[in-house]
């Protein structure tokens, strides 16, 4: 097993209720997943730290969460009418743990050297924010350097990445989009690697591992 040429900083984050969802057009149920793609973070670093060259990627701990659900009907200012009722479903500590837990992962770059260290800082991820959602606080944990291992990705991350964090090769490619925000009220939708690629690359990338040769 090699090790990786490049170092990442490690944060935690914690938080009582988040919900960061796949965009669906149309129906009423919104499914939420237990990870924090690259771009979702990209626009949140850029917001709160003003940093817009920063490369990163979470995932929650299965042990500390549950899901539920929280319904909600969209207000329709100009009709003056509710629209029908969405289903979101969201992430909220398990019956043992006080908070969800997640870890995130940063290329160390300059952009990333302004980021904090030496106190836990609040910020907001995912959806419906205005009713108490995604309220984190994330904290420093520590500086590494990954062991490259071959496997499963258990996260989500721009194609044009990947080079950033140091995927050596793409295996098998499981491809969906990410929105990708240009604004704070625009984006466009850019190719994604999504869960069950494999590659070869950090550890803190891979799920199940992948044990054939190829």
């Amino acid at each position: 097993m090699t090790q990786s040429p490049l170092n990442f900083l490690h944060y935690q984050i914690s938080t009582s209720a988040i919900a960061i969802g796949e965009r669906v057009k149309g129906g009423t149920f919104r499914p939420c997943i237990e990870s924090i793609p690259t771009s979702t973070l990209k626009g949140c670093f850029k917001e709160f730290f003003g940093c817009s060259d920063v490369s990163a990627i979470g995932f929650f701990k299965k042990e500390t969460l549950d899901k539920d659900i929280f319904t909600y009907a969209p207000f329709d200012t100009i009709t003056g009418t509710a629209k029908l009722p969405i289903f979101l479903e969201y992430l909220k500590p398990s019956q043992n743990n006080t908070a969800v837990l997640g870890d995130i992962y940063l290329l160390k770059n300059e952009a990333a050297e302004n980021l904090p260290r030496n106190k836990s800082t609040e910020i907001f991820l995912g959806a419906l924010k205005s009713k108490g959602f995604g309220r984190c606080e994330l904290s420093f944990i520590d500086e590494i350097k990954p062991e490259i291992n071959k496997g499963y990705l258990k996260g989500r991350l721009l194609e044009e990445e990947c080079h950033s964090f140091g995927i050596n090769r793409i295996i098998k490619p499981c491809y969906g989009y990410l929105f990708y925000p240009t604004s704070r009220i625009e984006g466009v939708y850019k190719r994604a690697l999504f869960e069950d690629s494999i590659v070869e690359g950090p550890e803190f990338l891979i799920g199940e591992k992948y044990e054939y040769d190829c």
